[in-house]
C-alpha cells in the first residue's frame, strides 16, 4: 500500500492546476478602484462567504495584526494584538499602549478599550491573513475611514495594492464553477485523444 506521502506530489501539481483553471475563470479586480476602500467594497461581497468569525479565537487571538493604509504619508508600524482574557495592546512603532477588548454578546462586534475610550468595531471579514473592521456608524459621512485593513504581520509588508490581489485570490481559488471543470476536462479528454490516436 502507498504511503501518504508519496501522493503529495499529485496533490501538489492538482493544486497548482487547480489555481491556475480558477485565475484562468476567475474575473479581474477592475482597473478603475483608486481608494483602498473602493477595492475593498468590491472585494468582500465576493470573499465574505470564505471567512471566519470572532467565535473562532485561533485566527484572531494572539496574532502581531498590522494596520495597513492606502494614505501616501502613513509610515507607522501600527500593530493591534487581541490576547486572550480581554488584553488588547496597541504597538506604535514600538511603543506599546496597552487596554482592553471584548466582544459583544454573539454578534460579530469587538468593543476596544484604550485611554478610557471605547469604540465598537464590526467584523466585515476574518481569516488567517486579514481582519477587515468597520468602526459602527456612518465613519464616511464624518470624513473618515470606511474599513481598517488589519493584515498578519508577515504579509502587512506588503504594499496595500498587492495586499488586495491577495485578498481577492480567495476568491478566484475559491470559485471554480463546476462549469469550469467540466470545459478543463473536456480539454484534457481531447488532448489525450488525439495523442494516442
Amino acid at each position: 500500500m502507498r504511503s501518504a506521502a508519496a501522493f503529495h506530489p499529485f496533490m501538489s501539481f492538482f493544486s497548482d492546476i487547480s489555481r491556475d483553471i480558477s485565475r484562468a475563470f476567475s474575473p479581474e479586480l477592475p482597473q478603475g478602484l483608486g481608494t483602498l476602500d473602493e477595492h475593498l467594497d468590491f472585494i468582500l461581497p465576493n470573499v465574505i462567504g470564505f471567512g471566519e468569525d470572532l467565535r473562532e479565537p485561533q485566527y484572531w487571538q494572539s496574532r502581531r495584526w498590522m494596520e495597513v493604509r492606502d494614505e501616501d504619508g502613513f509610515h507607522e508600524a501600527i500593530l493591534h494584538i487581541f490576547n486572550p482574557n480581554g488584553e488588547y495592546l496597541l504597538s506604535l512603532d514600538g511603543n506599546i499602549i496597552k487596554g482592553g477588548w471584548r466582544q459583544l454578546g454573539n454578534y460579530n462586534s469587538i468593543i476596544i478599550e484604550i485611554n478610557g475610550r471605547s469604540e465598537l468595531f464590526d467584523l466585515r471579514f476574518l481569516n488567517s491573513t486579514f481582519m477587515v473592521l468597520t468602526k459602527h456608524g456612518d465613519q464616511v459621512r464624518k470624513g473618515f475611514r470606511k474599513y481598517f485593513l488589519l493584515v498578519h504581520e508577515p504579509a502587512g509588508r506588503l504594499d496595500w495594492r498587492n495586499l488586495m490581489e491577495r485578498m481577492f485570490n480567495i476568491y478566484r481559488e475559491s470559485s471554480v464553477s463546476i462549469g469550469s471543470w467540466i470545459f478543463f476536462i473536456i480539454v484534457l479528454a481531447v488532448i489525450i485523444y488525439l495523442s494516442v490516436r
